[in-house]
């Protein structure tokens, strides 16, 4: 009971946030959240998508960030993406960071009002590179530079790519003051016994579908033998008896399709470069960031499965991943402050 009095009481929150493409927009609600509940943000480090989301929660635009993004569809994700001729990406990445200054104005971070931090790595070095000062969205830009997506950031001698591949969860990057919570959000969550029971219900629905077909060709095959044995209907009763046959037949087939088959979930991730570049970029984060985790303990960590939300398209669902991250960050917060638990 008094540990739980004590963790009520501790109310100031040092935030890491990892990287995660779309997924991170779930740090809008998360960040929503803790403030909802009372909770003061003292310090911020992010990697990537989080980098982005934590600095711009940092220089106090989040608001306006968060209604700016939220009327983002699939065109107009699209349109801000000025697309290279270069080798090394396919986006140049400068059009997005424009339009985002128009939303939040540029400062310096060592300005902010809070301690912040973006992390990216040097590609020549393998380095992780710590941005603490300088302009915001130069880190921001740095931080977000996804390898072959956006055009990498040369800074003198170092050539800046996204910086989940040196350190996904910077935990340790964190400010830390007195009594303050370390709080972790990994957006790369995987579960590879859940991974396998879609594999397996995948693999039941489809047999019980090519059953079904199966059957329902079996059954007709069969009527249209018995049905030309009978000489006691015409040819055109046949037709129509035979016509109402198949039509039930592929009526019932039809709807198990699109019951059972048309919504199971995609497992093609090497059909597209981008599926497959996200997946095995995600797997990286999610093996980097278990090693922070181990390293540098959080008082509090949120996780959210990397197949949640990972499609090129889930830009433009920023909404719906801000509120899920809102849900997740407020059942981790009541865990934590012990909530619903009973007393002994």
């Amino acid at each position: 009971m008094f540990d739980k009095i004590i963790r009520k009481r501790r109310k100031s929150v040092a935030l890491a946030l990892s990287s995660g493409g779309p997924r991170g927009f779930a740090y809008i609600g998360a960040l929503e959240e803790l403030e909802a509940r009372g909770y003061r943000v003292t310090s911020i480090a992010g990697t990537s998508v989080g980098s982005l989301v934590g600095g711009v929660y940092a220089a106090g635009g989040l608001s306006q960030f968060k209604e700016w993004l939220f009327t983002l569809d699939t065109w107009k994700v699209v349109s801000l993406m000025d697309i290279s001729l270069s080798l090394n990406s396919f986006v140049k990445g400068d059009r997005i960071i424009e339009a985002m200054k128009e939303v939040v104005p540029d400062v310096l971070i060592e300005e902010l009002p809070i301690p912040y931090c973006a992390i990216a790595t040097d590609l020549n070095t393998g380095e992780e590179v710590v941005f603490d000062k300088g302009n915001l969205f130069d880190a921001i830009r740095a931080s977000m530079s996804i390898p072959s997506m956006f055009r990498p950031v040369q800074r003198g001698r170092q050539l800046l790519v996204d910086g989940h591949s040196s350190n996904c969860l910077p935990l340790n990057r964190v400010k830390r003051t007195k009594r303050d919570i370390l709080v972790g959000f990994d957006v790369n969550e995987m579960d590879a016994e859940a991974v396998n029971r879609t594999f397996d219900n995948i693999a039941r629905t489809t047999s019980d579908y090519e059953q079904l077909r199966t059957a329902k060709r079996d059954e007709v095959r069969s009527l249209a033998a018995e049905i030309n044995r009978d000489e006691t209907k015409s040819l055109l009763d046949k037709i129509k008896v035979l016509g109402a046959s198949g039509w039930a037949a592929w009526r019932e087939v039809s709807a198990y399709r699109e019951a059972h088959i048309d919504t199971l979930p995609e497992t093609n991730w090497g059909d597209n470069a981008y599926g497959l570049m996200d997946r095995v970029f995600s797997i990286m984060n999610y093996h980097n960031s278990r090693l922070m985790i181990e390293l540098c303990k959080p008082d509090i960590l949120v996780r959210m499965p990397f197949d949640a939300y990972g499609d090129i398209s889930d830009y433009a669902l920023a909404r719906d991943i801000s509120e899920f991250g809102r849900e997740l960050m407020s059942k981790a917060l009541d865990e934590y402050e012990g909530v619903g638990q009973k007393t002994k």
